[in-house]
């Protein structure tokens, strides 16, 4: 059972995250922040602080945060598989440099062997 709890938490948190580090999550969240101030507004230097601490920064710097991370971590898997690539055809290069030294070595020892019969 708990197995697939774990496995339901996992899909749900991955859709939550990229679904909240959207631009469109920040923009939705940003007409949900200013809506208010419409109405009232905070009155003093201290309301205003608590209100711009609270909502501005939690509220819209999260998404930004999150889609940041997001492309940040894009970039990072494209670089880990251009790496991968890039090491899979060095180890096919160096497979292939080592039967050729093997034709040459070969063919060295038959060079020799005419040699010693002459």
């Amino acid at each position: 059972m708990k197995p697939l709890f774990n496995k339901f938490n996992d899909y749900l948190a991955d859709k939550l995250s990229y679904g909240l580090s959207t631009m469109i999550a920040f923009y939705f969240i940003v007409i949900l922040v200013l809506t208010p101030l419409i109405y009232t507004q905070p009155s003093g230097f201290v309301a205003w602080a608590s209100y711009l601490c609270s909502v501005i920064f939690q509220g819209i710097a999260l998404p930004v945060l999150g889609y940041t991370a997001r492309k940040a971590g894009d970039k990072s898997d494209a670089l880990m598989k251009q790496i991968f690539e890039m090491a899979q055809k060095i180890e096919s290069l160096v497979e292939l440099l080592e039967v050729k030294q093997e034709h040459i070595d070969q063919e060295l020892d038959l060079v020799e062997e005419e040699i010693e019969k002459k």
